[in-house]
């Protein structure tokens, strides 16, 4: 079996909703049971690249190997699933507003852990072992961190010492997210570099929980030009600049290259996943690193 690692890289905020209401939010963006930290489900990320990669319905040959990659239109779905398969794409960083800086790419120890096993699971090194636990009141950046404000930074409402043995574990951290969310790019390697943190466990799931924008929305009665009734809600989207990743897999069958199903997925590097497509939410920008098992 052959596989990839995915990166998605928030252009815009994104909304991929759970359709529940959560406390005085009516549209929340889904989370993951166990960590409550944002995530793009593997069916809006399959269902994304299936309607992008669609070939036109005269080209036979093109639709049938769309059908072998994404598998059959729903009306023949007994005959079997495609061959790639998709997962739930997770949080690398979240962007976090910071007194110096603009804004911070803030991930912590658990999230960095998982991220090597899957880059394990797809045959990419991953040499890094933080060997990092920042305590609550504590955050790791760089050496010469944009975030820096004397010997603390300040992210939304919380004050942090920095720690002063973590700059050269996130000065690693950075180059290797750099590599595959920014490969070539220097100027947006720098940026990463300059404003990667590195802050608790626990401290991140706080930032998840507060930090994702909130969006008072409503709609107009077209006569009388004022809210409607019962036309106001709220709705959380996960901010622009947030990092995502997660494995993709392809078995390839009938003699299929599991390299030219892979390049189905590249060929386009912005797509836009979730919902309110037509006010801007959900482009990303697609990169794809890893190579067979």
């Amino acid at each position: 079996m052959d596989a990839r690692m995915l990166y998605l890289h928030a252009i815009t905020p994104v909304h991929t909703g759970t359709g529940q209401s959560v406390d005085v939010i009516d549209l929340p963006v889904a989370r993951e049971e166990t960590t409550g930290w944002p995530y793009i489900p593997a069916s809006s990320v399959k269902g994304v690249f299936r309607d992008v990669c669609q070939p036109p319905k005269d080209d036979n040959d093109a639709r049938k190997f769309w059908e072998l990659a994404f598998g059959p239109e729903t009306e023949r779905a007994s005959e079997g699933a495609g061959c790639l398969m998709f997962t739930d794409a997770r949080i690398v960083c979240l962007p976090v507003r910071s007194l110096m800086g603009t804004f911070a790419w803030v991930t912590c120890p658990l999230v960095v852990t998982r991220l090597k096993r899957d880059c394990s699971h797809v045959g990419l090194p991953f040499p890094l072992d933080l060997n990092l636990t920042p305590a609550r009141d504590r955050i790791a950046v760089t050496a010469d961190s944009a975030l820096k404000h004397n010997d603390r930074v300040i992210l939304e409402d919380l004050d942090l010492t920095i720690d002063p043995n973590g700059a050269g574990a996130v000065s690693s951290l950075a180059d290797q997210l750099a590599a595959a969310v920014f490969p070539g790019d220097a100027q947006w390697t720098s940026i990463l570099k300059k404003r990667l943190a590195v802050v608790n466990d626990d401290t991140f799931g706080y930032l998840c929980e507060t930090a994702t924008q909130v969006t008072a929305r409503v709609r107009i009665d077209e006569n009388k030009k004022t809210v409607a009734t019962g036309a106001l809600w709220y709705e959380e989207a996960v901010p622009a600049e947030t990092i995502f990743a997660g494995p993709v897999l392809c078995q390839p069958r009938n003699g299929a290259s599991s390299t030219a199903m892979y390049d189905l997925l590249t060929k386009t590097t912005l797509i836009q996943v979730g919902g309110n497509a037509s006010v801007g939410r959900g482009f990303v920008r697609v990169c794809m690193t890893g190579g067979a098992k």
